[in-house]
């Protein structure tokens, strides 16, 4: 007896049994799964919502089974530790307790809090400068030199320029979008430009161009009345992102944060 106690094989099977059975005891149990009945409802009503009709009995027999099935899967995948250093698993997770966090109902914010927030946030709602022109489109600077000068002398504009897929006039449109359509710089060289005659030729990443500028607008504030539903939008969407950072706050008060030096 004294002599196997000394072997070491032993004590190492020995130790090892011990391990397995701790590891058991104080392990979750994965080898059991149980479809609650409100799983089975929430199954139901997932399928009226896609179908728009109740599951039969064979219906949520197959929805449950399938349920099941990927359950095994499931936790087969967290018992091989595949949710472990996965990027997208943890966007996923992050993601899904943010909408938890935003998900207390917030009741509708009565006018008073939309104009406060207007008035607050008031550069959102603010209209840039725009401008409203007429243009000639010209491949080379040569021809629309040419066509200046005829209009000088009495030609109808209108029967000048060469075709494009450019309109001929533009309304209400500002530096971003003019440089977004015409290439960058352009709203640039439309404010030097006096209103009332044309003028140019103005460059873009298309060729060159004779402009007729016809209306330059001031930036100017929304009126409240016409921006309230985008007002309200945008108000409620604060409200969630607030939500969201003062959970996360309350959240790192339960932790110590280490940040290793770099």
């Amino acid at each position: 007896m004294r002599h196997l106690l000394r072997q070491p094989l032993l004590w190492f099977v020995v130790i090892g049994i011990l391990l397995f059975g701790a590891d058991s005891f104080f392990s979750v149990d994965r080898s059991e799964i149980y479809v609650t009945a409100a799983m089975q409802e929430r199954l139901g009503t997932l399928w009226q919502t896609q179908t728009g009709q109740v599951a039969s009995a064979t219906e949520l027999d197959s929805l449950v089974n399938n349920w099941v099935r990927e359950e095994v899967l499931y936790q087969e995948a967290l018992r091989l530790g595949l949710d472990q250093e996965d990027s997208i698993i943890r966007r996923r997770l992050v993601q899904k307790l943010g909408f938890i966090a935003e998900s207390d109902p917030t009741t509708a914010p009565e006018t008073a809090t939309l104009q406060a927030y207007f008035q607050s946030n008031i550069e959102a709602y603010t209209l840039p400068l725009r401008y409203s022109f007429r243009q000639l489109y010209f491949q080379s600077i040569d021809d629309a030199k040419r066509a200046l000068q005829q209009i000088g002398e009495g030609a109808d504009a209108s029967r000048l320029g060469e075709t494009s897929m450019l309109n001929a006039a533009y309304a209400y449109r500002s530096g971003l979008d003019l440089n977004a359509s015409f290439g960058a710089g352009f709203a640039d060289r439309l404010s030097g430009l006096n209103p009332g005659e044309w003028q140019g030729p103005v460059r873009s990443g298309f060729g060159q161009h004779l402009v007729l500028l016809t209306a330059i607008h001031p930036a100017e504030i929304a009126p409240f009345a016409s921006v309230q539903t985008r007002v309200a939008l945008d108000y409620q969407q604060a409200q969630r992102e607030n939500a969201r950072e003062q959970y996360t706050d309350k959240l790192l008060d339960q932790y110590t944060i280490t940040v290793e030096p770099r």
